[in-house]
């Protein structure tokens, strides 16, 4: 057997296993390239003409007057257009409890909670079950790079099938050819990100080495590489705290007029108090890494951090993968990119479908029911958390996890219904296509009756075009998906027979 022979089965049954889960991987990572965006969107509570602002001092009030537990740290960031609220976090002492809140810069007060883009983050690196969760993203991570590289060697056409789309083909044929061409289209980029995404969680995925290395105090190990600095007085009474406000200031004159991002208190209170503060530079690929640390009470310069080498590869390899700098047309080309990626993996499994169709069996009709619960069910379900957001009362107790079983129920009802239409597989495609027009078509619909100054109109005619971008995008979604649901109700023509695919060079 040839290597090309041998690497066909390893692509076809390495890249079927892992799909529907790299294509929940893709598809979240792909719409997390605009969390920021969606986290603002999803926050139609705060006043986006507001010119007042909090001070990084009222915010710290705030906790102050609300929280009355002792607390670990807490930290905040301040507005950005990305994100024009205070976010503020905090840590309740001798506990791993941590809470968050969102503060509009004018009432000054909270705004509904919410999962926000932060909910498809979070899938994409961990599926929302923790560690266990991040080991199975790797897992498939790997997956994806030997079906990466698998593919290439097996296909010796690959620069002419580039130019290569027959949709008027039959089944097998423009399904492979869709394969090829997106995977393609996206073949570096795809290589690129499957690498990073598991590069940057290779000291949890392979910890052995540092556990050995620094005899089981792997927090030391992190403490070396990232930097850090700690100080006696824990528990003891401090003095008053320093102005937040003039920290971060000095910090900004410090960085020679660079924006301050983060900030964190250590110890809030204690005669160990610290404040740390981040820039916030979205100019460069590599994220910021150093860290000023001020003794909380004099407002002294007490360390300044300055990462290694490594530490310094690993930021711009984060960097790379989290697309937090470029702007929007590098986040726009992300997203495409990502698209093309889901598009690969349906138009790879749909040629596995079509070539063994005819032979039937048991597990065709699991391959068609998994294909409408994950294909369609993930955009569907996404849409759906949407409409959870906005028709969800801002007054509901723990709404964000209410969102979050939006999401999933509305997930488990199209995996139902892709069970029950397994058999007629083009029916079931129009229902989900005819689903996804009325709800991404009556989102920005939805926005002129419950939200103030949120809707298209307004966020264009003030030149909003993060809030006004999702909304131009649900439109193009929803018309797409109606044009399509359309098609798929004409009756099918059938193609004329073609010549048999050869199982070897295509490696399905």
């Amino acid at each position: 057997m040839s290597l090309r022979q041998s690497m066909a089965g390893l692509h076809t049954w390495g890249g079927l296993l892992p799909s529907w889960l790299l294509y929940v991987i893709i598809f979240a990572g792909t719409l997390a390239c605009f969390d920021k965006e969606l986290n603002s969107w999803m926050r139609p509570a705060v006043q986006q003409t507001s010119t007042a602002s909090m001070s990084a001092d009222e915010v710290r009030a705030w906790l102050q007057a609300n929280v009355k537990e002792d607390l670990h740290a807490f930290w905040m960031h301040g507005p950005t257009v990305r994100e024009p609220y205070w976010k503020l976090g905090w840590e309740v002492d001798n506990s791993e409890s941590t809470h968050q809140v969102a503060l509009d810069p004018k009432t000054r007060e909270p705004v509904p909670d919410t999962v926000g883009g932060d909910f498809f983050f979070t899938l994409h690196y961990n599926l929302h079950s923790g560690l266990i969760g991040m080991y199975i993203v790797g897992l498939a991570g790997m997956f994806m790079l030997v079906a990466l590289v698998s593919g290439v060697i097996i296909h010796r056409r690959i620069f002419k099938d580039f130019f290569t789309l027959r949709p008027s083909a039959n089944g097998q044929r423009a399904w492979l050819d869709a394969h090829n061409l997106f995977g393609v289209v996206g073949f570096p980029f795809h290589l690129v990100l499957a690498y990073t995404g598991v590069a940057i969680f290779v000291a949890s995925y392979m910890p052995a080495g540092g556990q050995v290395a620094y005899k089981g105090d792997i927090q030391h190990f992190f403490t070396e590489v990232m930097g850090g600095f700690n100080r006696e007085g824990v528990h003891q009474p401090g003095p008053e705290p320093r102005s937040l406000d003039a920290l971060i200031e000095q910090s900004r004159q410090h960085w020679g007029g660079v924006e301050t991002g983060w900030v964190s208190v250590d110890h809030p209170g204690d005669l160990a108090s610290v404040v740390n503060i981040r820039p916030y530079d979205t100019s460069r690929i590599r994220l910021p890494q150093s860290t000023l640390t001020y003794d909380a009470g004099t407002g002294e310069l007490l360390n300044e951090q300055k990462p290694s080498m490594g530490y310094r590869a690993f930021g711009w390899l984060s960097g790379l993968h989290m697309v937090q700098f470029g702007g929007s047309l590098v986040r726009l080309l992300y997203l495409l990119l990502g698209l093309a990626g889901c598009a690969m993996l349906v138009g790879g499994i749909n040629v596995w479908l079509a070539k063994r169709e005819a032979r039937g069996g048991a597990g065709i009709a699991v391959v068609r029911a998994l294909n409408g619960a994950v294909f369609a069910g993930l955009p569907l379900a996404s849409l759906a958390l949407l409409w959870g957001n906005r028709l969800i009362p801002a007054g509901t107790l723990e709404r964000a996890n209410a969102e979050g079983w939006v999401f999933a129920g509305s997930w488990l009802l199209i995996a139902g219904w892709s069970l029950l239409r397994r058999n007629r597989p083009r029916a079931m495609l129009r229902d989900v296509l005819g689903l996804g027009s009325v709800l991404a078509l009556g989102l920005p619909l939805l926005n002129v009756f419950l939200t103030e100054q949120r809707d298209l109109l307004a966020t264009l005619s003030r030149g909003d075009w993060s809030l006004a971008g999702i909304d131009l995008f649900l439109l193009l979604v929803g018309l797409l998906c109606a044009l399509f649901a359309w098609r798929y109700q004409q009756p099918a023509v059938q193609a004329a027979p073609r010549r048999r695919v050869r199982v070897v060079e295509e490696g399905v």
